[in-house]
């Protein structure tokens, strides 16, 4: 498992020179503080570039690597980041160019090895990230969770199958037949009265269509029809006219229908062109369409009762409240009608794309069956020049919509489509025409229609037969899919709630860590439905989804931390170290230093980089993990210099050794006594008066020994006498005080003699082992006696 040595960084974003980060030979933690946009990221920025050769929030706003350079750095200097692993020459720097160009150099294959490795953990935490997490609906959470645990090739193979069975239902093959089959249904049931599925019922038709002429035949198959349609030619005097007749019929109604359909089309084809163009020239705003759900959200936050500051609730940029939920709603309010234009447009795509299909099917069919017939040329010749730009229509429509780009015609669309038109009316006056001239009697134009009746309705039988062909078999396709990927589903949910159980263990376990003796408890992560992974908890013993229905922004952003913290545990393979970088913005006092206890008890084999623009959680770090061999370190701006990185003292006892000499160190003296008194009281359980609020807390060292040799007194007597109490007592620490603000100065070697009385002090009740003072609860077994936690170093205790 790998953790950091070293990292340095310059010209890189905040850094214009040298920012050098020692983490020693022992891999030790470490928190750095920096005041808002001093450039502390800086260091997360770094060592995600040098991983990942990204930074995900940068690339998200689209400004990836020249966002990456210091804007002062010299042309042509490059911008580095050097990373030096704990192990053997594990050592590493990538470069930037001016011409923002990357190289990678890695000190050997081992360290290619850890990178590449540590490409596919996760490493870093930000709060943005865990908001960003918690507002995921559910089917993103089941994704992003999938990727956390490796499922990376499960989800594309779902994706595959997802895709292909959407591209099956949006095959032009697919959506033009079932397009035509109900086009010809239309035209069956005005012709005929009803829907003529297949041929079969075709020849029950046909019998009704023959009846009246007496001919005496049945028709019960494809012979007895043939010979219905030589009897009925035999019926006239003239077999070829009466058949010519026919054929004009039949395309002087084609022609009809088409132009009836041309009709319709032209002004909802204009209307779509208009409408979508317009949309396409406000691209950046229906692209901002996927911002949508993230400003709901953050309008519910700001429009609820518990939200107050005058602060924006993601990036906590001041901004007063009542601009920002004016600015939010209008923003939601300019979507919604974007979202609108583009459903309204997409309709209308749908309806001109299905017309185009249609119109091109039929001048096929004018132009393929009625090319026998003389004096219809330029009717053939529109046929298929229209079909032509009829087929470019429908593929550029596709595609500047996927796109969303600016439609733009054919060449001679208009023109070629209209001129279709005219030709399918002059079409139909002349088959009427030329169907007059050839001077059948009354019997012989009964014959011709009934003839004309049983080819059109064969040839409507015959594509709607080729129709459902199509749509059966792409259907049998889209069945079989589907099945496969409800199946595939149920198994992937299965595996991966397995695999949420136990991501679930550790998730409840540091969720109660935080969290102790309230009423949320069995926290865990479950599927919801079949597609969705939702955080799922027992509140007041109800079972209780999703977390926002009860739980604060704290419980919301412990949930978001938690989950992070066990899935590095459990799923990452190569790193050992963690960056959290200002995950505890919503956290109060208690729960930041449980988090830190968290952090010790559960991870104190890992190595922890926090960064925080926040002091007092930096003083709360410092105080809880300076024991524990954190370092930390302060960032500030130093104008044109860029970010300077300053040792930050952990303790009271460093802030005195760097002011001696120097400054007045007389109430750091005195806080460092104060504070060492009121903790070994509070572990030996010294009983001290009452007192009210703060002033609990601003008791004095002279109280505290008293109370502290007073207990002594009755329960270790030995200890009571301690020439420690004695010496302390008479300093001037102690004696004749009257309040912090005393103005006797303690200077010189008084100061080496003070710290000595206090490091004896720490050393009567603490343990060298654990480091941990004697504690009143942990009792001996067998002994009048107490220990510290690790039970090495004892004292008497009656």
């Amino acid at each position: 498992m790998t953790k950091l040595r070293k990292l340095s960084v310059s010209g890189f974003r905040g850094a214009r020179f040298a920012l050098p980060l020692d983490f020693t030979n022992k891999s030790r933690s470490l928190a750095i503080f920096g005041e808002n946009a001093a450039g502390k990221s800086t260091i997360t920025d770094a060592l995600e570039w040098f991983l990942t050769d990204r930074v995900g929030h940068l690339w998200r706003e689209d400004c990836k690597q020249e966002a990456l350079r210091h804007v002062l750095i010299a042309e042509g200097d490059d911008s580095t980041v050097a990373v030096e692993f704990i192990g053997d020459s594990l050592t590493g720097v990538k470069r930037l160019s001016s011409a923002l160009r990357t190289s990678t150099d890695l000190a050997n294959d081992n360290t290619r090895a850890v990178v590449e490795g540590l490409q596919d953990d996760r490493i870093i935490l930000r709060h943005a990230d865990i908001v960003a997490f918690l507002d995921q609906q559910k089917g993103a959470k089941r994704k992003a969770i999938a990727d956390i645990i490796g499922y990376e090739e499960i989800n594309k193979f779902r994706d595959a199958i997802q895709g292909t069975l959407n591209a099956l239902k949006r095959e032009p093959a697919y959506t033009g037949a079932k397009s035509h089959s109900v086009t010809l249904e239309g035209d069956m049931v005005r012709d005929v009265g009803q829907i003529v599925p297949d041929r079969q019922a075709f020849l029950t038709i046909a019998q009704n269509i023959v009846a009246p002429f007496a001919l005496g035949i049945e028709i019960t198959d494809e012979a007895t029809f043939a010979e219905v349609v030589k009897a009925l030619n035999g019926l006239g005097n003239s077999e070829e006219k009466i058949k010519k007749a026919q054929r004009l019929d039949q395309l002087a109604k084609t022609c009809t229908a088409l132009v009836a359909e041309i009709t319709t089309f032209a002004p909802h084809a204009e209307a779509f062109v208009t409408s979508y163009n317009a949309l396409a020239k406000e691209r950046e705003s229906v692209n901002q369409l996927r911002l949508s759900d993230f400003l709901n959200k953050g309008h519910a936050v700001i429009e609820s009762e518990d939200y107050v500051d005058d602060a924006c609730p993601f990036c906590l940029s001041a901004y007063e409240l009542g601009l920002l939920q004016g600015e939010v709603a209008r923003r939601i309010e300019s979507m919604s009608a974007i979202q609108e234009r583009l459903d309204n447009v997409k309709d209308q795509k749908d309806a001109v794309l299905q017309a185009i299909l249609s119109i091109g099917i039929q001048a096929k069919a004018i132009g393929e069956t009625y090319t026998d017939l003389t004096g219809f040329d330029d009717l053939m010749a529109a046929t298929a020049t229209a079909r032509k730009v009829l087929r470019a229509a429908h593929l550029g429509i596709t595609a500047a919509f996927e796109g969303l780009t600016v439609f733009e015609a054919p060449d001679g669309f208009e023109h070629d489509v209209a001129r279709l038109q005219h030709c399918c009316e002059t079409g139909a006056a002349k088959a009427e025409e030329e169907a007059g001239k050839l001077g059948l009697s009354e019997q012989e134009q009964q014959i011709a229609t009934a003839l004309s009746s049983l080819r059109t309705l064969e040839g409507q039988v015959r594509d709607y037969e080729r129709a459902q062909r199509v749509i059966d078999a792409h259907e049998a396709q889209i069945l079989t899919l589907d099945a496969i990927f409800e199946r595939f589903v149920t198994v992937q949910n299965a595996a991966l709630q397995s695999v949420l159980d136990t991501i679930s263990a550790d998730v409840g376990k540091f969720y109660a860590k935080l969290h102790p003796d309230e009423s949320v408890d069995n926290v865990r992560l479950t599927m919801v439905g079949e597609e969705g992974v939702e955080f799922q908890y027992a509140f007041h013993g109800q079972e209780v989804q999703p977390p926002r229905k009860y739980l604060s922004e704290s419980h919301l952003n412990s949930l978001g931390v938690v989950l992070f913290l066990a899935n590095a545990r459990i799923f990452n393979k190569q790193a050992r170290f963690l960056v959290l970088d200002d995950i505890v913005t919503s956290f109060d006092t208690s729960h930041r230093r449980r988090l830190l206890r968290l952090l010790r008890d559960e991870f104190s084999d890992w190595q922890m980089i926090i960064l925080t623009h926040e002091s007092v959680w930096f003083e709360i770090i410092k105080k809880e993990m300076a024991q524990h061999g954190w370092k930390f370190h302060e960032v500030r701006t130093d104008g044109p210099n860029g970010i300077v990185l300053d040792d930050s003292p952990a303790s009271l006892k460093e802030i005195i050794a760097q002011k001696k000499g120097k400054d007045d160190v007389t109430n750091d003296l005195r806080k460092l006594l104060e504070m060492v008194l009121k903790e070994i009281c509070a572990s030996l359980e010294v009983k001290v008066a009452f007192r009210f609020n703060e002033w609990n807390e601003k008791r004095m060292a002279d109280e505290l020994i008293s109370q502290l040799r007073s207990t002594l007194g009755n329960k270790s007597p030995d200890l009571k006498n301690n020439d420690v109490f004695s010496d302390l007592a008479g300093s001037a620490l102690v004696a004749n005080l009257v309040s912090h603000d005393n103005t006797d100065k303690i200077v010189g070697k008084d100061i080496d003699v003070l710290l000595e009385d206090i490091e004896k002090l720490v050393s009567l009740f603490s343990c060298p082992e654990c480091d941990r003072y004697i504690s009143a609860r942990i009792e001996v077994p067998g002994a009048k006696a107490i220990s510290c936690k690790c039970g090495k170093t004892q004292i008497p205790w009656k």
